[in-house]
């Protein structure tokens, strides 16, 4: 008597969303960034460096729910590399963010002493996105990075601007 065996099942490989954080993300083109911050009521200013393949770009703007924001960009190639996003005020603000992104993104890693600094991190597929908050002299200071490793790590050494 044969006895027929169906075929193992193979379960898809899920698909996570890439991280990002208010319509950014990192490896983004540097133009897309730009669009991002005109429709959040900004403005970015980018600059060339003493590496001819890299931007550094500077601005401001206003996140969700009218929070002014500094925002940098250090772009590679013209893909945005790492981005930070810097706020400042009398209150923490990290709290909603990391409700919202451990929902998206899954439980980060977490280190910190509550009350004076704590930092909240997520790592996918070669970016990361980390969120910090710190006690400062002012008030709080939360800032929100997100990081591209294979366009820092393709870089290699610098590669100065021919003279002339």
């Amino acid at each position: 008597m044969l006895l027929s065996v169906p075929p193992p099942v193979i379960a898809p490989a899920v698909q996570n969303p890439p991280l990002s954080f208010n319509g950014f993300r990192a490896g983004m083109l540097l133009a897309d960034a730009a669009d991002r911050v005109k429709t959040l009521a900004g403005a970015l200013r980018c600059r060339g460096t003493l590496d001819w393949r890299m931007r550094d770009c500077t601005g401001a703007l206003k996140l969700p729910r009218l929070l002014p924001a500094e925002i940098l960009i250090s772009s590679v190639r013209d893909s945005a590399a790492v981005i930070v996003f810097s706020l400042h005020g009398t209150s923490k603000l990290a709290s909603p963010w990391v409700a919202q992104l451990t929902r998206d993104f899954g439980i980060p890693n977490h280190q910190g002493r509550p009350g004076r600094q704590q930092s909240w991190q997520w790592i996918r597929a070669g970016t990361m996105l980390r969120v910090g908050e710190r006690k400062s002299a002012g008030g709080w200071e939360t800032s929100v990075t997100l990081t591209h490793g294979p366009l820092l790590d393709g870089l290699g050494p610098t590669q100065r601007k021919p003279p002339g």
